[in-house]
């Protein structure tokens, strides 16, 4: 039994082992945190502009390892932007993460320039751990006003103007400027409801004419004015109209249309003329189809012949009358006569046509028929909608023409046109000779089937047969065969033909000649073979020759001596070694075989296969293949490049994906052509170790970009074919990092370890590639640092894959976008390194052929050697992609650079070996 001072013993030692377990639980579970928080942690608060070119960045940055302020650094594009302590009070700092104090914060002014800035921060590491960038941010800076003029319109006495302006730097609504052509119209206030307040439509007085109006929103605070464009409009008070329908009637025509005021809404008054003279006056108050009530429409008489009909409109208000719309009509009330069909009778032909006159729409009509020009007698053209007639008329064998003219009923001249149509008519006999064959395989006599008629006659006629070139008997073709009778109306049914003849168990060839009856001559309707009823297999192919090229060879023979009672119906062709067979059809004497190794000895086999199966084969003597491809002088097979944007960094997913592209790009890249593939990446963050992917703002480093390459390779080299060599460009571009030292971290960095990595596979060469463009950030002097850069950095090749946006495409150095000239970009894509660079150029239209032109002659014309084309880049699919875009194909830019370059005889070439069209890796 226990006292109360047992029980209070035992109550403090529970408590003492309670509270050491609970501290060393606490202990160890910090130690854990501790051990997996060795980085920096840090957040941006607010990012607030402050002058026309500097942003205050605020926020907090602490290390888990330490309460010592941390360093934070910010870079702007790339570039370093400042650095500043962290040791501004925060209090929501140690409320949020206890023990590490409250002198955490920051605050860090970084200047930007106008457009688009990527601004970082990163905080420095003190202790274990890594650097932390914590704060990425894309601020687009523009100071200016901005909006819209979105639409002028012609108002009574003048114009209104519409649209919306704001500034940045105001909360408050602005002015706006308008003008037309050039003379000040108002400055008025942007407060209108539309644009979420900042909207104007003030309206101004103008006089008739045609004008240019421009908006110009007015600057508050930093900045400068902003034009919001210009737009034309043509003010004209007068009547305005069109005619809309312009239609012959019996003996005259009518006329509708619309016609209005733009000063008046109501009806006015409109005066049709005929040639000048005026006709009549109509009110314009009907309904028109998108133009209210301001319809008219007139019929007036009016004599045959080509007139010009015109509709006056009288004003109301502003402006004066006015012609609102003039149209011809040629005014005809003769009958009107086709012909829509000629056919050959058994006697003759038969003609079928329409025949109308515009003034009695239902009459019939009396047609008179001429035959070679003499007459042939007269039909009539039935009544209603259909007005068609048809005559069989007599006629002999050679060429006739059959003319046709509808007698004129009422308003005509009497002299309508007449229409014709000529045929030759034969009267040889045809049909056909549709079937040979045996009724059983052990049953040597032959069974013919066919049809035949004469064309001058429909009584049946006879066929001769002959077997082997030797006449065996005249036949009738007089068996029943409706589907004769219905191709060829008139002639019956009793035309067709079905006999036997005795033969032997071989091979035997049968020829049926129809016999004429009367004029015209006998016709052949064809021979047929017929194989040996126990066929052997043929003799070997004869005079088997071959001729090597690159990834392949041309082979050719002679048919079999001896066919074995069956003709061949194909050959097989086989390389040896490599066993690569081809197959073509029984009537063809050579063959073309791909896929095979460059700088090889191959001898090809030929062997012929007919009914009875497979020849023995003959063998061609030995040909070396070529060891490299022949100069491409037509367009070079398309190779895919890619806009690498798909991947998220270097993980298991991101590797099969890139390993399964390569393998579907060299599947589609056949034997006997070389091959470039650019894989465009984006733009380089050089500073942070990496790329950011084109069109994205995805981070990748350098040593992920560089596992993906090297799975895309992998996969290519398992796919490659034989004699398909191809160079893959791993390529960045002239906008973000653009400096010596970029250049050479693409050389050291990505293209070298790629370089290395691809000797261990046979016909894959690496290069490094940039996209280099005028309207890129970059400028010339610091893309032709990073040039320097990479080449002073590595041997490997470079591909120049740019444009030359803004350049001339007639003539030789010239200035281009941006400050950039001609002579700077011809120094970019061949001057640095002629030997190591080859041209890809951007070939979208026939423009950027012509710039390449005159941008290698500009070089040229300096005592240069000429640019080193390697084929045209295009964006086709890519195009087809984005819906947003446009591209010629791969095939036209390729014929396009080529029939550029062949223009000038100092920059014709002999081979234009790429071409290669990007898509988008989403």
């Amino acid at each position: 039994m226990s006292g109360p001072r047992t029980l209070r013993r035992r109550g403090w030692v529970i408590l003492l082992v309670t509270v050491l377990t609970l501290g060393l639980a606490t202990v160890v579970s910090q130690a854990a945190t501790a051990a997996t928080r060795h980085s920096p942690s840090g957040r941006t608060v607010t990012a607030t502009q402050i002058s026309a070119h500097y942003y205050r960045l605020t926020g907090w940055a602490f290390d888990y390892d330490t309460r010592s302020a941390l360093l934070v650094r910010a870079t702007v594009n790339g570039h370093a932007a400042g650095t500043v302590r962290a040791n501004d009070r925060r209090p929501a700092v140690p409320a949020a993460y206890g023990w590490h104090g409250s002198q955490h914060g920051f605050a860090l002014n970084v200047r930007l320039r106008y457009g688009y800035n990527r601004v970082c921060l990163t905080a420095v590491d003190r202790g274990p751990g890594h650097n932390n960038r914590f704060y990425c941010r894309t601020i687009t800076l523009n100071n200016n006003p901005t909006g819209r003029f979105s639409a002028v319109q012609q108002v009574p006495g003048g114009i209104k103007v519409f649209g919306g302006a704001s500034d940045p730097n105001s909360r408050g609504p602005i002015s706006v400027d308008v003008t037309a052509n050039g003379r000040p119209l108002g400055r008025v206030t942007a407060n209108y409801r539309t644009y979420a307040g900042h909207g104007f439509r003030p309206s101004f007085a103008l006089a008739a004419g045609r004008y240019s109006i421009c908006v110009t929103a007015v600057n508050v605070r930093w900045g400068l004015n902003s034009g919001l464009g210009c737009r034309s409009i043509t003010v004209d008070f007068d009547p305005a109209g069109a005619i809309t329908r312009l239609a012959q009637t019996p003996g005259g025509f009518s006329v509708s249309g619309w016609a209005a005021d733009p000063d008046s809404g109501s009806a006015i008054s409109t005066g049709i003329y005929l040639d000048a003279t005026l006709l009549g006056r109509t009110t314009a108050s009907r309904a028109a189809a998108g133009h209210g009530n301001h319809g008219f429409t007139a019929t007036y008489p009016a004599p045959s012949g080509t007139h010009r009909v015109c509709v006056r409109g009288y004003n109301v208000r502003f402006g004066a009358d006015s012609w609102v719309a003039c149209a011809n009509i040629a005014l005809d009330y003769n009958p009107r006569t086709t012909v829509s069909s000629i056919k050959q009778t058994a006697n003759g032909l038969r003609v079928t046509g329409v025949a109308t006159d515009p003034d009695v729409a239902g009459a019939k009509l009396t047609v008179q028929l001429t035959l070679d020009g003499a007459p042939a007698g007269t039909v009539l053209a039935g009544g209603g909608s259909g007005h068609s007639f048809a005559q069989s008329l007599a006629a002999g064998p050679g060429r006739h023409t059959v003319c046709a003219v509808g007698v004129n009923v009422s308003y005509g001249t009497g002299s309508p046109r007449q229409a014709c149509a000529s045929i030759t008519l034969n009267f040889d006999p045809l049909g056909a000779f549709e079937r040979l064959y045996r009724r059983t395989s052990d049953t040597p006599n032959v069974r013919v089937l066919g049809w035949a008629i004469d064309q001058g006659s429909t009584a049946s006629i006879s066929v001769r047969a002959t077997i082997d070139g030797k006449p065996y008997a005249d036949k009738p073709a007089a068996y029943t065969r409706p589907d004769v009778a219905s191709a060829h109306p008139g002639w019956g049914e009793a035309h067709g033909f079905a006999f036997t003849i005795p033969a032997d168990a071989g091979e035997h060839t049968v020829c049926i000649t129809a016999l004429n009856v009367g004029t015209g001559k006998d016709t052949s309707l064809g021979c047929h073979l017929i194989i040996a009823v126990h066929p052997k297999v043929t003799s070997v192919p004869q005079a088997v020759l071959a001729q090597g090229g690159f990834g392949g060879a041309t082979v050719t023979w002679q048919k079999p001596a001896n066919d074995g009672g069956a003709p061949p119906t194909g050959y097989v062709v086989t390389s040896v070694p490599d066993g690569v067979s081809v197959n073509v059809g029984g009537t063809t004497t050579s063959a073309t075989v791909i896929g095979l190794r460059s700088k090889t000895s191959y001898t090809f086999r030929v062997s012929a296969r007919n009914a009875a199966g497979l020849s023995p084969y003959a063998t061609s003597a030995a040909v070396v293949t070529q060891t490299a491809p022949p100069p491409q002088t037509s367009p070079a097979p398309v190779s895919t490049s890619r806009y690498i944007r798909n991947i998220r960094g270097a993980s298991s997913t991101d590797l099969a994906v890139m390993r399964a592209e390569g393998i579907a790009d060299a599947t589609a890249n056949p034997s006997g052509h070389g091959y470039l593939v650019l894989l465009d990446i984006g733009g380089q963050d050089h500073y942070d170790g990496g790329v950011v992917l084109s069109a994205t703002t995805r981070f990748i480093s350098y040593a992920d970009l560089v596992s993906n390459v090297k799975s895309y390779i992998a996969g290519y080299a398992s796919a490659q074919k034989p004699s398909a060599p191809v160079m893959i460009a791993i390529g960045t571009n002239n906008d973000m990092d653009v400096t010596a030292a970029a250049g050479a971290g693409w050389a050291d960095r990505v293209v070298d370890p790629i370089v290395a990595y691809a000797r261990g596979f046979t016909g894959i060469t690496v290069a490094g590639a940039n996209d280099i463009e005028p309207g890129f950030r970059g400028s010339y002097t610091s893309t032709r640092s990073w040039l320097n850069g990479y080449l002073n950095a590595t041997s490997a090749p470079f591909v120049f894959n740019g444009s030359a946006d803004g350049c001339s495409w007639t003539a030789t150095n010239r200035g281009c976008n941006n400050g950039w000239t001609m002579a700077g970009l011809y120094n970019l894509a061949a001057g640095a390194a002629p030997t190591r660079t080859i041209n890809l150029p951007q070939v979208y239209n026939t423009t950027m052929a012509a710039q390449w032109k005159y941008i290698s002659l500009t070089g040229v014309n300096a005592s240069q050697p000429r640019i080193n084309f390697g084929g045209a880049l295009t964006e086709w699919t890519a195009c087809d992609q984005a819906n947003s875009c446009y591209s010629m194909t791969g095939r036209e830019a390729w014929s396009e650079l080529w029939r550029q370059l062949q223009s000038s005889t100092h920059l014709a070439v002999g081979s234009l070996p790429y071409s290669t069209d990007l898509r988008i890796d989403r």
